[in-house]
């Protein structure tokens, strides 16, 4: 599940799943490290164009209220899965292994999500993969407007991702790092 329906307010309202880096968009960047790893592509937000096919686009009954009800209406599309990747679409540097690594640390049972590890060496709950049920349970007690770092439970394992855990677009100086470090192809 790709979240991709923020209003990007510290970079004057730009849509950000839209802004290209290396010549792909970031949605496209997302999705592409998602797909090998996913059976299903959600993204929460506004229908915008991509290269893959078979993406599924929803959006919140009430959008603007945050993270919490954005991963609530994108379960709605995911009933039954088992497990679920939740993304931010600002995560320009993150890769398909990435994904795999956040999936494969929910094999152990005493875990229930996995989030890799923010700039500050906290658990970031919009990269994470989390046991559908237990991601289901937290949010039915969840509201709008309640920080996103509530959805991930008690026995949350945090991964480092390195600079792909670390750098994500919210900023101008962040958007410009990473074309710095994603280049166009020559």
């Amino acid at each position: 599940m790709v979240l991709a329906g923020g209003q990007a307010r510290r970079m004057d309202g730009i849509d950000k799943a839209l802004v290209e880096i290396g010549g792909v968009t970031m949605l496209d960047r997302v999705l592409g490290a998602a797909a090998p790893n996913c059976d299903v592509l959600v993204v929460v937000g506004p229908r915008r164009p991509t290269r893959f096919g078979g993406v599924v686009f929803t959006t919140e009954p009430e959008p603007g209220g945050g993270p919490v009800p954005a991963v609530a209406a994108g379960l709605e599309e995911l009933s039954g899965v088992s497990e679920v990747v939740v993304l931010a679409v600002d995560l320009p540097l993150l890769e398909g292994e990435h994904v795999a690594m956040l999936f494969a640390g929910l094999d152990d049972e005493t875990v229930d999500a996995v989030a890799a590890a923010d700039d500050r060496g906290r658990p970031n709950p919009l990269l994470a993969a989390y046991h559908g049920d237990v991601l289901r349970d937290a949010l039915a007690v969840l509201g709008p407007d309640v920080p996103a770092g509530r959805m991930l439970p008690d026995s949350t394992a945090v991964v480092e991702l390195g600079e792909a855990g670390r750098l994500n677009v919210n900023q101008r100086d962040e958007l410009d790092r990473a074309r710095r470090l994603l280049p166009p192809a020559p």
